[in-house]
């Protein structure tokens, strides 16, 4: 496979590590701004550039998430949808989650069109926008050269470049969980109230994104306030409540809407058992993953544990850099802790420390089900490497500490060398390479060392330039191991791309598409559809994942359960009654997952197993007939849908379209019916009127 043009990235990183921070310009300008060294500003854009190339390569050929490519394209259908998040055409669920990421999905989808490309644009403007953000941080924090290293971690390391190129939103969070690092940079330096305001905007913006992932965060950054910044404590107190209180306002925002939708007026919250999105939010996608029967391992079998971070699966995607930032930590620490309270560098190095030790504790001891929630360190190990790399660079001027820096060769070297070997999908040489690699320079930089104990002055540049060497040494040999094939390029071609996704993601072959245990094979869609004979639906589905890829073909489906399928929404009764009153004959679902699940014992009760051979399909059944035992006298409706439909909307039909209300939509289904009824003289009635219930306002026989 043709290598992206981010490969390239290791090449640049000689010329960012030559900038010389002392040296600045005599005048500004935009080129090289003053204060700042001489072209940081055109490689910081050349970085970006390359990283957004790399990370747009064959987009299109990208592959959409089973459950949130059918998502977002239900929320780009109407308003209503967009709002609530809703998960099927015809809102009968939400998502699992606050849909705030979604959400601008389903706006450039409503812009551009449904495709691929479009969909996964906010990702990869998102991942591009956290390489600035990280520079201008990381510059102000400690300076220029610290903030181009941090860069090119941040753009090279391999799941930042798998999430730039997936419909999952964890770069959207790393982005925002920046800008409110930023804010608070700029609060406890100036000690002023409106920075602090915007770090919580940013706080609750990103709990929209990731919900309580966004909030751990918040304890570092009120703690290092109240230590940091200037002023007196009374005032820095009333400072923090009141950026509080905007990220508290900011986060519960939906929630609070949501709660004051009647329950019969809106979709089924996903993922709880009693319709609020409160268990929703802080139940199922927060405690749960603490609770009993969650912790212990992720999808693919890593042990949770303090362990966790350092196991290859998880740090050849996110920590590839971890021996450079530790020595950049402890350096920064050490250099800076008998500094006055208000000291902004050693508040920085508190900062990256404390972001990563909160979310490395959340993953290792709670349930980590995909390894590219790991993402949430990369920021912090970005930032500390590219300090520590500055660190090394002064470190060769000072003749007791220039044994250092071929050490750090060595240990970093040793590190990714090890995660390399651990991959078994990585070229067999690049191990070897990157040790010999390593090797090479610790021999050339001892040489040096041995030749000429004592450095040179520091002003005449001559010094400095084994430590350029070093830099681009162990920063190109990990952005080899970041940007070649590997995970990073595997990312452009599959769903899960890091084997980051869950076991029974989809995975697109030549006879289908896999969802769990199923293979919805596009033989098996034309099957059921040739047999709707005017029922209103194709196919009863349980579970979003398998439902969704209907939702893809154009074809009506009746969503039961929710994501797992176990939501207890509809009921059995509501699919007897469908079946009973010919609105629906088959039914689906995963027998892996949900053949105890009430819905599922009544088809296995009602119903015939389907022979997958009669499809073209293999292995056990898992759609049924549930064709009325007195069908035979019944004739079915007449198809009115002529033609294929070209639009969502065509698909649902007036009466059905989500965003509705019961009002409008039953309006809308009378005023439709009275149509039918002239072009079919004996269609019948036209159904009964609308009540309150929530299934019976759903799905209107």
């Amino acid at each position: 496979m043709k290598k992206p043009p981010e490969a390239t990235l290791a090449f640049w990183l000689m010329k960012i590590a030559a900038t010389d921070p002392g040296k600045r310009p005599v005048t500004g300008s935009w080129w090289s701004p003053g204060g700042r060294p001489r072209g940081a500003r055109p490689l910081l854009l050349l970085v970006a550039a390359l990283a957004g190339a790399g990370y747009g390569w064959r987009l299109d050929a990208a592959r959409l998430h089973p459950y949130y490519g059918p998502a977002v394209l239900s929320m780009s259908s109407s308003w209503r949808s967009w709002w609530f998040g809703a998960s099927d055409p015809e809102g009968t669920f939400t998502l699992d989650k606050l849909p705030g990421a979604f959400q601008l999905q389903a706006l450039s989808a409503r812009l551009f069109g449904f495709h691929h490309w479009a969909i996964l644009l906010p990702q990869l403007i998102a991942a591009v926008a956290a390489v600035f953000v990280l520079y201008n941080l990381v510059r102000r924090w400690h300076s220029p050269a610290a903030g181009l290293v941090a860069a090119v971690a941040l753009a090279t390391t391999p799941v930042v470049v798998f999430l730039a190129r997936s419909q999952f939103v964890d770069m959207l969070l790393v982005t925002l969980l920046l800008s409110a690092a930023g804010a608070w940079h700029r609060a406890v330096t100036s000690g002023r109230l409106a920075p602090l305001l915007g770090c919580g905007l940013a706080v609750g913006l990103a709990f929209q994104v990731k919900m309580t992932e966004a909030w751990a965060l918040l304890p570092v950054l009120a703690i290092l306030h109240l230590v940091a910044a200037p002023g007196r404590l009374r005032t820095r107190a009333a400072h923090l409540a009141l950026a509080g209180m905007t990220a508290l306002a900011a986060s519960s925002l939906w929630i609070a809407a949501v709660l004051l939708v009647p329950a019969d007026d809106r979709p089924y919250i996903d993922g709880t058992a009693d319709n609020s999105p409160l268990t929703m939010v802080f139940g199922y996608n927060a405690l749960h993953r603490f609770g009993d029967g969650t912790s212990g391992y992720i999808s693919d079998g890593v042990a949770l544990g303090w362990k966790t971070m350092l196991s290859a699966p998880i740090a050849e995607k996110a920590g590839w850099l971890y021996p450079l930032a530790l020595l950049g930590l402890v350096a920064g620490l050490a250099r800076r802790w008998r500094e006055p309270r208000t000291d902004q560098l050693r508040a920085g190095y508190l900062l990256w420390a404390g972001w990563l030790v909160v979310y490395a504790a959340a993953f290792s001891f709670g349930s980590m089900a995909h390894q590219y929630y790991a993402v949430a360190v990369v920021p912090p190990v970005a930032a500390l490497a590219g300090a520590g790399a500055v660190s090394l660079r002064s470190w060769w001027g000072r003749p007791h500490l220039r044994w250092a820096v071929p050490a750090a060769v060595v240990g970093t070297a040793a590190w990714s060398w090890h995660l390399a070997a651990a991959d078994h999908d990585q070229p067999p040489w690049l191990p070897a390479t990157l040790l010999v690699a390593a090797t090479v320079a610790a021999v050339g930089l001892t040489f040096l060392i041995r030749r000429r104990p004592t450095p040179p002055p520091a002003d005449d540049g001559a010094g400095h330039r084994p430590a350029v060497r070093f830099a681009a040494t162990v920063v190109a040999a990990a952005a080899a191991f970041a940007a070649f094939g590997g995970p990073t390029v595997r990312a452009a071609s599959s769903h899960d791309g890091l084997t980051a996704g869950p076991s029974d993601g989809a995975v697109e072959d030549t006879d289908g598409v896999r969802v769990g245990g199923v293979v919805l094979s596009a033989e098996l869609i034309r099957y059921l559809a040739a047999r709707r004979h005017g029922h209103r639906y194709t196919v009863a589905a349980q579970g979003s994942k398998i439902a969704g890829q209907y939702v893809l073909a154009g074809q009506p489906v009746f969503t039961m359960g929710g994501y797992s399928g176990n939501a207890p929404f509809p009921t059995a009764g509501r699919l007897a009654g469908l079946v009973t009153e010919g609105e629906v004959r088959y039914a689906q679902f995963d027998p892996r997952r949900n053949r105890r699940s009430a819905i599922a014992l009544w088809i296995t009760s009602h119903c015939d197993p389907v022979d997958p051979a009669v499809y073209g399909g293999k292995g056990a059944p898992s759609v049924y007939d549930c064709k009325p035992a007195d069908s035979h006298s019944r004739e079915p409706r007449p198809r009115l849908d002529v033609g294929a439909p070209r639009t969502l909307f065509e698909r649902l039909g007036p009466g059905q379209r989500p965003g509705r209300a019961p009002g409008q939509a039953q309006r809308a289904d009378q005023t439709q019916c009275a149509a039918d009824r002239e072009r079919v003289p004996d269609r019948g009635g036209c159904g009964e009127q609308a009540t309150g219930d929530h299934e019976q306002r759903l799905h209107r026989p």
